[in-house]
């Protein structure tokens, strides 16, 4: 018996270390472009799993809808004898293999486990920052370099109303919503909190505040003002203390989202806002795409581009243009944990793992992150954490 939970405690620790490596090569390299060992750890997660883990096939009817959701308007394309991308096509089935891992996910806490490598992506992240920033010179090597390595790392200089500013950020940046509500949670309830708590929150701020693109710098501030809200509700002095600090920055946060989302001379709204026109026209033009999808890796004339393009930053209008009313059926998957979460918000932590994933499906609608490993990995987040809750149930029922 001993000898036996030693091994089971030893199988646990290596997945959990492959899985982690996994986390942060997806997280640190998104696009695969710097490290090279995406496919492998991905290879090499799903093989431990079969040889040492028993699948939870109630988990497989998810996995096939997801498929036959992007395969059925593929096969009607092809039917239809339209011109795609073959390439951006296997992308977007290799992007969303690592669902699979749904058949052993009740065996991790992702949440946990993702800890550690969103940390170390922020530190490294506010390293190199401040390394161009007192070394001006290494700014257009690195730029080069990452250029030529497909962006995995975005450099820029950006002008937010009308200030000019440095950003840098990983593109998986929108994936950490989950760890930044955990922290504001830690520092909130207390529950954990020590030293640690704040240095690596300052890090996960302060990478965000640098990153450029207006959902992610206000990503935090947005988390604040809900973990805030959540965990002080019930305390005695909140309406007369806390309240009234949370009022005024959501106030804040509110004027100045609005300001981002309406400062059309901003390069990157401009051709956001010029995607849409393109849209229309092409809905008019052809409203069958509504029902059937035009086919993942379909190409479309955008006026935001000003050229063909398969892909633009409207994520949910590109799943209709793809996947006609089989685009419900992907963001059904992506949903589904949040109805459990839902049902569970009487839990302080619940509700805020809640609201931290509700923001990254809305913020995935401005991005190109939900069909990609990057939101692979926060939709097995998401399930990670709502197999934990149902297990928390059945463990409550059986008592």
């Amino acid at each position: 018996m001993i000898i036996h939970s030693i091994t089971d405690n030893i199988k646990k620790q290596i997945g959990n270390l492959f899985f982690w490596l996994l986390i942060f090569v997806i997280l640190f390299d998104p696009t695969g472009t710097i490290l090279h060992k995406k496919d492998l750890m991905f290879v090499l997660v799903v093989a431990f799993n079969i040889l040492f883990y028993k699948p939870d096939w109630s988990k497989l009817p998810w996995i096939l809808l997801l498929f036959c959701a992007i395969t059925i308007p593929y096969l009607i394309s092809c039917m239809r004898m339209t011109l795609v991308d073959e390439t951006e096509v296997l992308a977007v089935y290799k992007a969303i293999s690592p669902v699979l891992l749904l058949l052993w996910i009740r065996n991790y806490d992702l949440i946990k486990l993702s800890k550690g490598p969103v940390v170390i992506c922020c530190i490294l992240m506010t390293m190199l920052f401040f390394l161009i920033l007192y070394y001006p010179q290494l700014e257009a090597p690195i730029y080069y370099w990452q250029a030529a390595a497909g962006f995995p790392i975005i450099i820029n200089h950006r002008t937010f109303l009308g200030i000019s500013m440095f950003v840098m950020y990983l593109k998986s940046y929108v994936a950490f919503v989950f760890i930044i509500a955990y922290y504001f949670y830690v520092v909130f309830s207390g529950v954990h909190r020590n030293i640690l708590t704040f240095i690596y929150l300052f890090f996960i701020c302060f990478a965000f505040s640098v990153s450029g693109t207006r959902s992610t710098m206000l990503l935090p501030t947005f988390m604040l003002i809900i973990v805030g809200y959540i965990t002080s509700a019930n305390k005695k002095y909140a309406k007369y203390i806390l309240y009234p600090i949370i009022f005024v920055i959501g106030l804040a946060f509110i004027i100045l989202l609005i300001a981002l989302i309406s400062d059309t001379g901003e390069a990157s709204n401009a051709v956001k806002y010029g995607h849409i026109p393109s849209y229309i026209q092409l809905f008019e033009e052809h409203p069958e795409y509504i029902l059937i999808g035009q086919g993942p890796g379909a190409f479309m004339y955008s006026e935001g581009f000003n050229k063909v393009v398969f892909k633009t930053e409207w994520t949910y209008l590109e799943l209709v243009r793809n996947y006609g009313l089989f685009s419900l059926i992907i963001i059904g998957v992506f949903a589904k944990p949040l109805i459990t979460m839902w049902k569970h918000r009487r839990d302080a932590f619940c509700k805020c793992m809640f609201f931290a994933y509700l923001s990254y499906l809305l913020i995935a609608g401005t991005n190109p992150l939900l069909l990609s490993s990057t939101g692979m990995i926060v939709l097995l987040m998401a399930y990670s954490y709502e197999e934990s809750i149902t297990s928390q149930d059945v463990n409550k029922q059986q008592k």
